[in-house]
């Protein structure tokens, strides 16, 4: 009999809106994947544009459902993807169990902050967890304020190929990690996508840039390229086709009203890519 791996999903679950574990599972499931997801937190919404939300802290359900996991022969885990933590005693967890689960790929996202600044509620302590946490990571997906929190260097979304290069190694190097390093959300021209290391040489990927404020995007290109990576696509292949599936949420949010936007992306075009490319891979008629 075989049994087929299911994707480890780590992410915070906002009871309003797609985002994080909600755009994930959406997103994942178009793939057909089998998926088990660890609720980081608990949110009545998300914690921008509606106010204070109420949270439900999940440290001791994730340490019942681990336990459980552990005693079923037929839950494999072969990918899992780490999103949004929230608390140190959380990354603690999430690195016991990942460490200890023989993941072929680990992909986190250091959800730190953005726009120049950490995240409000978040410190120094904090910070040394999600350090600790990519430790064990294979992919790590930071946008261009995490980089620089994690790296120690000061950057911008334009910056330059070589600060890019140098801030790449030293985030890294301070976190003792072997990951491939992934930075999204960088500017290049009129465009916006992601650089990453390729035979020593910096690679850019990106899309036309849609001016606004998107919740989600980092949520959405994590799910995706642990998706396509799972589908055993080219690693060059998958970014590009993670990236062009962004573009495609964020291009039908933006015809929204502004007001909207803080719901999360339209993914209604990305699922449909997805699940058509899925199939086509599998040699079913679309």
């Amino acid at each position: 009999m075989i049994i087929k791996s299911s994707i480890l999903i780590a992410e915070d679950f906002s009871a309003v809106g797609r985002l994080s574990a909600t755009a994930a599972l959406a997103i994942l499931s178009a793939f057909g994947s089998q998926t088990a997801t660890l609720p980081t937190e608990i949110l009545s919404t998300q914690t921008e544009g509606f106010g204070r939300p109420t949270t439900l802290t999940t440290d001791g359900f994730l340490r019942r459902a681990t336990g459980h996991w552990n005693g079923l022969d037929d839950l494999i885990f072969k990918s899992a993807i780490v999103g949004y933590v929230g608390k140190s005693s959380t990354a603690d967890l999430l690195y016991d169990y990942c460490s200890k689960s023989n993941l072929t790929t680990l992909l986190i996202d250091p959800v730190l902050g953005d726009r120049g600044q950490m995240y409000e509620g978040f410190d120094d302590a904090y910070l040394a967890s999600i350090k600790h946490l990519v430790e064990v990571a294979t992919l790590m997906t930071p946008n261009i304020t995490e980089l620089s929190l994690l790296s120690g260097e000061k950057l911008v979304s334009d910056a330059d190929d070589d600060r890019l290069v140098h801030a790449i190694k030293k985030c890294q190097e301070k976190t003792q990690s072997k990951a491939r390093v992934i930075v999204t959300g960088v500017l290049r021209d009129e465009g916006i996508g992601c650089v990453y290391m390729r035979d020593g040489q910096l690679k850019w990927v990106g899309s036309k840039w849609l001016h606004g404020h998107f919740y989600g995007t980092g949520d959405v290109f994590s799910a995706l390229l642990i998706g396509y990576l799972n589908l055993n696509l080219d690693f060059d292949m998958a970014i590009q086709k993670s990236i062009d599936g962004v573009y495609e949420a964020v291009r039908l949010t933006s015809k929204a009203p502004t007001i909207q936007h803080k719901f999360g992306l339209n993914l209604t075009k990305t699922l449909y890519d997805v699940a058509k490319f899925t199939l086509g891979q599998a040699g079913e008629e679309v």
